[in-house]
């Protein structure tokens, strides 16, 4: 939902990439922090509680956004988004990977396909809704509006108990070489992605498109997510996690040259395209690889994960950010090629070794 309205914010108020780049530095502080008490908050709290008390601070965040007038406002908007999502996304990949065990890969994949779907809809929203009455306002406030009817359709009833048994809260003491190897690929894979939904409608805007069209544009790096997602959870029903994470990786790669070196609108389009195509499976396979490695501690992986997720979203775009400043968007671009090559690499280590990744169980998903 940030990157699309960014070029808006921008230009509204008058600040640089690097400003701009401010509101994800908030948004990923705040996942930062609550990832690093995500176990306590969780067990606090409980896993009912955590995901939708996490789905009405995203809200807030979103009307934050929207009806501030200065920088500061908006990037503590952001700052409440990252800090509820962290703990929506935390407990959600938790609970998926305790219930389906090693088919979790394609459980956390077909999560993400509707995350994706959703991210679809807000990029369309926000190009739309530009040169209308409601304005680009109108597609923060409308995902805000929508939770609320679901909290009341749902009726919220407080949960029997809101801590989770001793026995299953874990902390991160111990955890393997194996799942601190694929938080690398976790990490870095957040990093590429958010640096091409954040900056990837600048990077149109560079190439040629009007900001409306570039913020419509941008939903092409979200429809081939939805596309890589779905195609990624069939999938990993039948492929070893090590498999779909090179595979993932070097589409990722093809798509990132072709995007960052064409300096042609439809080119670019095409491969932002390509390149989500491959973005698409990183996280959620990297993310099911490491909880299943780091077995039976999901909330500690889980956590540490968060951590790792957070600091990539809030060094990447702010990178990247600074070194458009200096030296242009397509330039600074350059800066996401070394993450690429860095986690295919790691990954390259994690498929050989002789403690591989447990195996999926290919049938237990099926419908």
């Amino acid at each position: 939902m940030l990157g699309p309205v960014i070029p808006f914010l921008r230009a509204e108020q008058k600040t640089s990439f690097t400003a701009a780049s401010f509101h994800f530095s908030g948004f990923a502080l705040g996942g930062i922090l609550v990832a690093l008490a995500g176990e306590r908050l969780a067990g606090r709290f409980g896993r009912r509680a955590s995901v939708w008390g996490g789905g009405a601070g995203m809200g807030a965040g979103a009307v934050l956004i929207a009806s501030s007038p200065i920088l500061a406002g908006t990037v503590a908007g952001a700052f409440v988004m990252g800090s509820a999502g962290a703990l929506m996304l935390i407990t959600i990949q938790a609970s998926l990977t305790d219930h389906h065990g090693t088919a979790s890969s394609a459980a956390i994949l077909e999560s993400n396909i509707a995350a994706s779907t959703c991210a679809i809809a807000s990029s369309i929203a926000v190009g739309a809704l530009a040169g209308t009455a409601l304005g680009w306002r109108g597609a923060l406030l409308a995902p805000a509006c929508a939770y609320v009817a679901l909290t009341l359709f749902f009726r919220l009833e407080r949960p029997q108990s809101a801590l989770r048994p001793p026995s299953a809260r874990a902390t991160a003491t111990g955890l393997p070489r194996m799942f601190w190897a694929l938080w690398v690929v976790t990490t870095l894979g957040v990093g590429v992605e958010w640096s091409l939904a954040y900056w990837g409608a600048d990077m149109l805007v560079a190439s040629g498109l009007a900001p409306s069209a570039a913020a419509t544009g941008l939903s092409a790096l979200f429809a081939a997510m939805v596309i890589g997602r779905v195609s990624g959870s069939r999938l990993a029903r039948h492929l070893g996690e090590p498999t779909l994470l090179l595979g993932a990786l070097g589409t990722a790669l093809a798509g990132f040259l072709v995007f960052w070196l064409s300096g042609i609108p439809l080119w670019t389009v095409l491969g932002l395209f390509v390149a989500g195509l491959g973005v698409a499976n990183i996280y959620p396979v990297a993310v099911a690889a490491a909880t299943l490695a780091a077995a039976p501690r999901t909330e500690a992986a889980t956590s540490r994960l968060g951590v790792g997720a957070g600091a990539a979203v809030l060094l990447a775009p702010l990178t990247l950010g600074r070194l458009a400043d200096g030296f242009g968007i397509a330039t600074a671009y350059g800066f996401v090629l070394p993450l690429l090559l860095i986690a295919l690499a790691t990954t390259a280590v994690v498929a050989l070794s002789d403690n591989p990744v447990p195996e999926a169980a290919p049938s237990s998903l099926r419908h």
